[in-house]
């Protein structure tokens, strides 16, 4: 799909993402100081501006420099899987659809048992779970997308999460509710988040499905399985 070949459809899916989005994660704590979308559509417009009316001038070793670039070329911001045509898993935690590129993922598992609970954790931390002769930490995904008030009001023995995907690493299992398909993406058909200051695990979203792109290094915890 071409970037520039509906740039009126363009528009008016880039307003139904802001609205889609902004209604499921309406209910987030404002704790965790999630940006709405139209917050950082207006910086990224505010960027452009400068951009053209400025066109000569770049700024050494200030963030202006970054954003700038960010604006010129989005994908040189992105992880390295999103540089070209990459396959993906498209899943469902609660009601968002997300998609997680298969590079990132070792592989699919459903939930047979439960996960063994340990003291002292956070209450985003299942568990660990035996995959492979190998121990996993199961994340609860509701939590880490949509906050720990949110995904704590869902009650996991009346409605339990159906599989897991094992991160590349071994290391943790996302809990999801339902695995949807797996097709190729384009970046240009992506939307992408050149800003991720807030929500970076948020690394764009695909503009005709509305579906929200994840960075995997950017959702789950950095330190060790135990």
């Amino acid at each position: 799909m071409q970037a520039d070949k509906f740039p009126q459809q363009l528009v008016q899916q880039e307003i139904a993402l802001d609205s889609y989005l902004s209604t499921l994660l309406d209910e987030i704590p404002t704790n965790l100081e999630l940006d709405q979308l139209d917050q950082e559509n207006e910086k990224v417009k505010q960027v452009e501006l400068k951009l053209k009316s400025r066109p000569t001038i770049v700024e050494q070793g200030t963030n202006k420099e970054a954003e700038l670039t960010a604006v010129e070329n989005p994908l040189s911001v992105m992880p390295s899987w999103a540089q070209d045509e990459f396959q993906a898993l498209f899943f469902k935690v609660d009601k968002l659809t997300l998609v997680i590129p298969l590079t990132e993922l070792l592989r699919m598992i459903k939930i047979e048992k439960q996960p063994s609970k340990l003291p002292g954790q956070p209450t985003w931390f299942m568990g660990l779970l035996e995959s492979h002769g190998q121990q996993v930490g199961i994340l609860d995904t509701g939590q880490l997308i949509l906050g720990k008030s949110r995904g704590q009001q869902r009650n996991l023995e009346q409605q339990p999460f159906q599989s897991i995907l094992i991160t590349h690493d071994g290391k943790w299992g996302l809990a999801c509710d339902e695995i949807l398909s797996i097709g190729k993406i384009e970046p240009d058909q992506v939307r992408w988040r050149t800003l991720r200051q807030k929500r970076p695990w948020l690394v764009g979203t695909v503009i005709e499905e509305l579906t929200a792109v994840i960075d995997v290094n950017h959702l789950v915890p950095h330190r060790k399985a135990s």
